[in-house]
């Protein structure tokens, strides 16, 4: 074939395999065996809020919305005992939701959305809320 002479082709539209430059990866199992004791450790979490609301007896607020990013949300009442909730059908009705004492760390590791009534009087609610990943805070 000379310079000026160009193969010619009628198939104009590539496939997609070529477009992509797909590559045939085989499917490879490699077992692992460990025999001995495996150092593990536990990564900080990357991010955090907190907020303070004074809450009465009356009306459930929601403390935190559920949130996937979430590692931790932990919560103490100061001043009276709190009722939580972890769905706002369960804070309807105060029979429905757990009684905490004030002054006692509430730990929620879900990632629900969670719901807090003042058992008695008014109390200040305290939430600090850890985020294992990146990204805005709803706390």
């Amino acid at each position: 074939m000379s310079a000026n002479e160009h193969p010619e082709s009628d198939d104009l539209q590539p496939d997609k395999d070529e477009v992509l430059q797909n590559e045939e990866i085989p499917d490879v199992a490699v077992a692992v065996r460990i025999e001995s004791p495996v150092r593990t450790m536990s990564l900080p979490n990357k991010g955090g809020a907190t907020k303070t609301l004074t809450i009465g007896a009356t009306t459930p607020v929601r403390m935190v919305a559920a949130d996937h990013r979430r590692a931790k949300a932990t919560f103490i009442s100061i001043g009276a005992n709190a009722l939580f909730a972890l769905n706002n059908a369960s804070a309807q009705d105060p029979s429905r939701m757990a009684l905490w004492p004030q002054n006692v760390p509430y730990v929620v590791t879900a990632d629900t959305e969670v719901w807090v009534l003042s058992a008695s009087a008014t109390t200040s609610i305290s939430v600090t809320t850890e985020l294992w990943a990146e990204g805005n805070s709803q706390a």
